[in-house]
């Protein structure tokens, strides 16, 4: 079973040595930096997702989700034996509405405003569009909720946390320094080997994963049919 926000929180804190009441760090604290850090690790390692959309008679786009990087297919209408994936093309062009196999997807502007997908077939209501596309992993907002970062990769999230938790004492620090004491250079030094430690280690994550992506091809019922 995947780890809990709770479980998970315990192994950062164990890393952070604050692991005994009273915690130097709170839990929202806490919370916030392994969000912050599946934030950036969804930057290297983005989530897989599959997303159906209802389709609306006659409308040819809609709403993405906003934390969608990559499409990696889109298929239309859903459901059919075998599977009909539409091609990704440029809606602007005059023969994009000629066809009824072709996608585009028109980015996002800003962080509020979603992209659109559209599709040059003029749907029906009963018809379902099945997206598959890369996007964030899931972020936290309760000690339920299920951690969607890989087993393997979670050492990923605790020295980020490290990083933000030394951070976090150097700029306490510098707010009301003591020009007698050298404590200031220590915790910006312990900040800077945090953050060269966490992205060596990312790195060599991104690494491992490519040597490890090697694909097998293995057919299936419609082999042919591609």
């Amino acid at each position: 079973m995947p780890y809990t926000r709770s479980q998970l929180r315990d192994l950062v804190r164990r890393r952070l040595g604050d692991d005994s009441v009273p915690y130097k760090w709170s839990d929202l604290q806490v919370n916030q930096w392994i969000n912050d850090a599946i934030a950036d690790y969804s930057v290297h390692f983005p989530r897989t997702i599959t997303l159906k959309i209802d389709c609306t008679a006659g409308t040819h786009y809609y709403n993405l989700p906003l934390d969608i990087k990559t499409v990696i297919s889109v298929e239309y209408p859903k459901g059919e034996d075998p599977p009909e994936f539409l091609t990704l093309s440029d809606r602007l062009l005059p023969e994009f509405f000629e066809s009824d196999t072709l996608y585009c997807v028109e980015p996002s502007i800003d962080a509020v405003t979603a992209g659109l997908l559209w599709i040059s077939s003029d749907p029906l209501a009963t018809e379902d569009i099945n997206l598959i596309y890369q996007g964030d992993h899931a972020y936290l907002d309760d000690d339920a909720d299920a951690v969607t970062v890989i087993d393997r990769h979670l050492e990923l999230i605790m020295l980020y946390v490290r990083w933000a938790g030394f951070q976090e004492l150097a700029t306490t620090e510098s707010s009301n320094p003591d020009p007698t004491s050298l404590a200031l250079s220590t915790l910006e030094l312990n900040a800077y080997r945090a953050q060269r430690l966490y992205y060596q280690s990312m790195n060599e994550a991104e690494k491992a994963e490519s040597r490890s992506a090697a694909a097998q091809w293995t057919m299936d019922k419609w082999d042919r049919t591609y």
